[in-house]
């Protein structure tokens, strides 16, 4: 029971950081429309990297809703900071 719930806070403690981790980024650029000290290569690898743990996790250990909501929500918050990228860079 306690180990349950010790997971399971370890769970959404990981899943909110994994998640938020490039919100800020995003904030900062939307705020400063400026984009220059975005690593767009970090972008696409942490997008390559989620994709691939997310078929990873579910050929390993099948469906797994934490596993599943980490990898695709953090997708999709660097999927946000790609558009904000590419809306605010300067060629």
């Amino acid at each position: 029971m306690l180990l349950s719930m010790i997971e399971n806070i370890l769970g959404l403690i990981y899943n909110a950081c994994f998640i938020g981790c490039f919100w800020p980024q995003i904030y900062k650029s939307i705020k400063t429309k400026s984009v220059n000290d975005v690593s767009i290569t970090l972008c696409w690898m942490s997008i390559t990297g989620y994709c691939a743990a997310l078929i990873y996790a579910f050929l390993r250990f099948g469906f797994d809703a934490w596993l599943c909501a980490n990898y695709i929500l953090s997708a999709i918050s660097v999927i946000v900071m790609v558009v904000v990228y590419y809306k605010h860079r300067t060629c």
